[in-house]
């Protein structure tokens, strides 16, 4: 995991870059480098999880990476190298590809094809830029493609505030994406990948329930296993999201830590607590309890690290930014969380409005959000935790476990019974052999109102002078401390 950016087309291409990189230091602390040649520099800060080689890796062509490859290790096996870098094993296959003679935007595609893995990255290689991005967008990127300049180029970075820092907006890349530049006769010649690395709707449906709990444990099983370091946490609510991948995560390390936040009196810390001692892991849970002054002094970090006033960024970033905090104080580099639960599954209330109109109707609508899951949720996630320089891992949105969560018929996924619903059915159904059912099938609140965090944004907008009745309280106090703070945010997707 790191920070990545890169400039193309601009003379001081290298002072740029040392200055994006130095704006993304909390993403990588551990090392820094920069690879030029002629108007095009590209850079990463790195942050040693997997393996220890030094970034950008440099030869026909030269790479980034942020993220991770999980599967490398069986990659490396079919292709003959050794290897404990997963940066390594995708360098390789790429340049293969390209000494073979595909072009740099297929040879990327070719290799990103085969992994399974969170990944933003640049590949360099003559006078071409690629840029691509992973299937759900777990790991961000923003470009910044200036066809309209006197001097046109092109800029990317991990993170907005990298490119504001030389004067440029950003727009987010797109999930799946791969696309190559050439600067020739000053302009910007722009070229997409023939396909999109995007999960496509499966052909063939799970329609059996017993098939549907087998395959999908089986998914969630290894994706838990493939993600789990000796430096992993789990962020733990005490819902079904987080305690089935606490119960799976037991399986392989006993000792792994589990981290709730919450207000002393919070429904988080009580649903927590009983959820850990419910699965056998009381002593795994490490408990942080919450005060609204250090609510009040997260605000600006988060702001910041969100580049937003948006109130329910904030009030949903500030409880996972204070566990990735506490996690990191405690060790850990990377956090495992249940983000793309709902999603995949049918996990909203909304679900049940789609379900209502159609199986085929929830079916679009799960695509959709999953679609859609980065700029909503993923990106916003990625950068609280990176705050602390912790890694987030997401094993619901593992490559299998999507392909599996798609099959599945959607029928199992919003159960109606006796006019009641039960979303994310079958993802409970699978977790029976190893939730209790007092844990199993109960509804949980929402991180920001379950920590108690949003009565305690409300609290600080009102005893800032901000009126509820007129509305936007929160909002307006939130922008009263990023305009103190010189923040200079834009609240833009």
């Amino acid at each position: 995991m790191c920070g990545i950016a890169g400039v193309f087309g601009t003379p001081d291409s290298d002072l740029e870059v040392k200055k994006m990189l130095a704006a993304l230091g909390h993403r990588g602390p551990d090392a820094c480098g920069i690879h030029t040649a002629g108007d095009l520099s590209i850079g990463n800060t790195l942050l040693k999880i997997t393996g220890d080689m030094p970034q950008p890796l440099t030869g026909i062509g030269a790479l980034v990476l942020n993220g991770e490859i999980y599967n490398f290790r069986e990659l490396a096996a079919e292709i003959g190298i050794k290897t404990d870098s997963d940066t390594e094993l995708l360098f390789s296959l790429i340049e293969t590809g390209v000494k073979q003679g595909s072009t740099p935007i297929n040879a990327v595609f070719s290799a990103l094809s085969k992994v399974n893995g969170d990944y933003a990255l640049a590949y360099a290689c003559g006078r071409e830029l690629i840029l691509a991005r992973d299937p759900s967008g777990v790991k961000p990127l923003f470009y910044c493609s200036e066809k309209g300049m006197e001097k046109p180029g092109i800029a990317f970075a991990s993170e907005k505030k990298a490119l504001a820092c030389t004067g440029r907006k950003a727009e987010p890349f797109p999930q799946g994406g791969i696309l190559g530049f050439n600067i020739e006769n000053r302009k910007i010649m722009e070229k997409k990948s023939e396909e999109y690395l995007k999960i496509k709707p499966p052909e063939e449906r799970i329609s059996a329930e017993k098939e549907a709990i087998f395959h999908l444990q089986a998914a969630l099983e290894k994706a838990v296993e493939l993600r789990l370091t000796p430096t992993a946490g789990i962020a733990f609510s005490g819902g079904i999201d987080s305690a089935f991948l606490a119960a799976l995560a037991k399986r392989i390390d006993p000792d792994i830590s589990l981290y709730a936040v919450g207000l002393p009196d919070s429904h988080d810390i009580a649903q927590a607590e009983y959820a850990a001692e419910a699965i056998g892991m009381k002593r795994n849970l490490k408990v942080h309890f919450l005060s609204p002054e250090e609510i009040e002094a997260a605000v600006p970090q988060v702001i910041y690290a969100t580049e937003s006033t948006d109130p329910m960024t904030i009030a949903i970033g500030l409880p996972l930014y204070i566990v990735a905090k506490t996690a990191r104080e405690n060790g850990k580099r990377v956090l495992l969380t249940g983000q793309g639960a709902d999603e995949l599954f049918g996990g909203y209330s909304r679900h049940e409005g789609f379900f209502e109109q159609g199986p085929e109707v929830l079916d679009r609508e799960i695509y959709s959000d999953l679609e859609n899951i980065s700029t909503i949720n993923l990106e916003r996630d990625d950068m609280v935790t990176m705050a602390n320089s912790v890694e987030l891992r997401i094993p619901f949105l593992d490559k299998n476990v999507i392909k599996t969560g798609l099959a599945i018929s959607p029928e199992f996924k919003v159960v109606k019974k006796d006019n009641l619903y039960t979303r994310k059915y079958i993802l409970r159904k699978t977790a029976g052999g190893m939730i209790p059912p007092e844990i199993l099938w109960k509804e949980k609140k929402a991180m920001q109102y379950g920590t108690g965090v949003q009565k305690v944004l409300d609290w600080l907008a009102r005893d800032s002078g901000f009126s509820k009745k007129q509305g936007k309280h929160i909002e307006k106090y939130l922008m009263q401390i990023a305009s103190e703070e010189g923040f200079g945010i834009i609240n833009e997707k």
